[in-house]
């Protein structure tokens, strides 16, 4: 009896603590706002096209299904990038491919905006998680 009991408490104080390590795991120290940063976006992917807005990061969505099944329309001219080939401590209008002077453009979706390059209107669409 006296085993059994032993056992008991170990079983329920392992499960005690790997109950715990769960809840904590998934509190992360890192921040939404922070995973969805441009430095943590360019770090995951050094190729990513992307630009900042509002201090919200856009990133080229021209090879989404669903951004293309849109018919976006062009809106205002909200501004132009100002730096590119940024790669960390973005700023608004850093963009880490989109050239210098690109004219971007409000659309009719609300998380898209639209870069006109070569006469085209690229969608980028805004990474926000959580």
């Amino acid at each position: 009896m006296m085993k059994m009991n032993r056992k008991l408490k170990w079983s329920a104080a392992l499960c005690a603590v790997i109950l715990c390590g769960g809840m904590f795991s998934g509190c992360s120290t890192e921040s939404t706002a922070e995973n969805a940063s441009p430095e943590a976006l360019y770090e995951a992917d050094h190729t990513i096209d992307l630009f900042v807005w509002e201090d919200t990061a856009y990133v080229n969505a021209d090879d989404v299904e669903w951004v293309q099944a849109m018919d976006l329309q062009k809106g205002e001219e909200i501004g132009t990038i100002q730096n590119t080939g940024v790669t960390e401590d973005f700023q608004d209008w850093d963009a880490t491919v989109l050239a210098e002077d690109t004219v971007i453009y409000e659309s009719d979706a609300s998380s898209v905006l639209l870069a006109e390059v070569d006469g085209s209107l690229v969608p980028y669409l805004a990474y926000v998680e959580g």
